[in-house]
């Protein structure tokens, strides 16, 4: 092999090595711009999952939110043992004055109408509770077309557990959630308080005819099969609810019309 020859192996040689190199060049760029793109693709996914993670708890929060609650204020309980007191430290209801007229469902001994799911263009205004104790509930004398009844239930609160209709505040308004459709609103505003799961528990019966029910006239239909099931039951010497235990928060003696 002469010189010549030598050389432009050589050349090849160096030409092949330089195209060599550029090929991995190369390579390693279509890695990196893959890799970025991959990096991408996963940050842009876990965005997307993150965002529909936030829009679930949105949509949850304004589930839970959904009616406004109110609490009308008579200034008859203690402050520190009010369950609709405690709702207001939660930012779940606004206690309003009795002088306020309010247009949503008022909860009342005082109305003609079971509260139903046909009462929803007012609910969109919102429920409220008359807030006054047992003891003084004939000074009450608040008025209002919008006043609506609870059918039969028994209260779980402990100070007034198992006893027809003497709810408390919160009870008052899960329950009215919950025959208007709000069941979620009804479980989160009774999670608050430590016996509150118990109360749909116990009024299972009651709830699973409620639940059924359109209108007033659906509700004291349904009402009358409940109270004829409870007598059978109580004549059998069946009971669907326990005693609380004395470890059990107290609660004010309050009410709801």
């Amino acid at each position: 092999m002469n010189n010549k020859q030598r050389y432009q192996n050589w050349k090849k040689a160096r030409s092949d090595k330089r195209d060599q190199k550029q090929q991995q060049s190369q390579q390693q760029q279509i890695t990196l711009h893959q890799l970025q793109q991959l990096n991408n693709q996963q940050s842009n996914s876990q965005d997307e999952s993150e965002d529909e993670d936030q829009q679930q708890l949105n949509k949850r929060e304004e589930r839970l939110n959904d009616i406004k609650l109110f609490m009308i204020d008579y200034g008859q309980c203690d402050v520190k043992k009010c369950t609709g007191r405690k709702m207001e430290r939660f930012k779940l209801l606004t206690a309003i004055k009795p002088k306020v007229k309010f247009q949503g469902i008022i909860v009342s001994a005082n109305g003609k109408k079971y509260v139903s799911k046909d009462d929803e263009e007012l609910l969109q205004k919102g429920i409220c509770v008359i807030d006054c104790s047992w003891a003084k509930i004939d000074e009450i004398t608040y008025v209002s077309p919008n006043e609506r009844l609870l059918p039969h239930m028994v209260a779980v609160n402990p100070v007034n557990f198992g006893k027809q209709f003497k709810l408390s505040c919160v009870e008052a308004i899960a329950a009215t959630l919950a025959l208007c459709g709000r069941r979620e609103q009804a479980d989160f505003i009774l999670s608050k308080f430590t016996w509150g799961e118990n109360f749909f528990k116990i009024n299972q019966d009651a709830f699973d005819l409620y639940s059924q029910c359109q209108n007033d006239k659906e509700l004291r239909e349904a009402e009358q099969k409940y109270l004829e099931m409870a007598k059978n039951k109580e004549n059998t010497g069946q009971r669907n609810y326990d005693m609380p235990s004395s470890s059990d928060e107290e609660e004010q003696e309050q009410q709801i019309l």
